[in-house]
């Protein structure tokens, strides 16, 4: 956020016109392949993250159900994320340079703002609307049903969890139509405070041990 804030206005550019964000994207094409390769990682790195709190979560021995299907909704989260961060990588990249060309009809302008429109709702809806709300949220409510089922971490973990994952689900209603009631920024900023409560927690369990 701070990468691409500064140099893009994201999130916000998330939903400017092609006329205006093909050129701001070559403009700030290095802090945008910087901003953007960060994000790609978090997102990877998000399937581990995700694989190891199940862990955490459940009884020691065989996972069951419930913890398979978080698994499973981190998996589809981080390949989500991943496909739709890839087409400020390439294909728009691609695009914004085809837009700067000079000698580029009006006619030929207005065909590539149109491509960038469809790329940029296409890979939204993946990875917004999917990566970051449906399947994360998934994969939070799963994981911290386990937490509350099992009770290896404390209850105020997995309560947490369960409103954290409510909250990144309703962006994933632009599917159907319907306005979110909360912004992707407040969802977000949601799910990354729980994230810090629970590797403080880790963490302090771990020392814990260790003492």
């Amino acid at each position: 956020m701070a990468v691409l804030g500064s140099a893009i206005n994201w999130p916000d550019s998330l939903d400017y016109a092609p006329s205006k964000m093909l050129p701001l994207l070559r403009e700030q094409l290095d802090a945008v392949r910087l901003g953007y390769g960060l994000y790609l990682a978090y997102s990877l790195l998000f399937l581990v993250t995700g694989v190891l709190t199940v862990r955490v979560a459940a009884r020691p021995g065989a996972l069951g159900a419930l913890a398979f299907i978080a698994i499973g909704a981190a998996a589809a989260s981080a390949l989500a994320r991943a496909i739709g961060i890839l087409r400020w990588l390439t294909g728009s990249v691609a695009l914004a340079e085809a837009h700067a060309a000079p000698g580029l009809s009006a006619e030929g302008r207005a065909a590539i703002e149109n491509m960038q429109a469809a790329i940029n709702a296409w890979g939204g809806a993946i990875g917004e609307t999917l990566g970051v709300a449906a399947f994360a949220s998934i994969w939070a409510i799963a994981a911290s049903l386990l937490m509350l089922r099992d009770k290896q971490v404390p209850a105020w973990a997995g309560l947490m969890g369960v409103v954290v994952g409510v909250l990144v689900a309703f962006p994933a209603l632009e599917l159907f139509g319907i306005a979110p009631p909360v912004s992707i920024v407040l969802s977000t900023t949601g799910i990354q405070v729980w994230f810090m409560a629970l590797g403080l927690l880790f963490l302090w369990r771990a020392f814990g041990r260790r003492a």
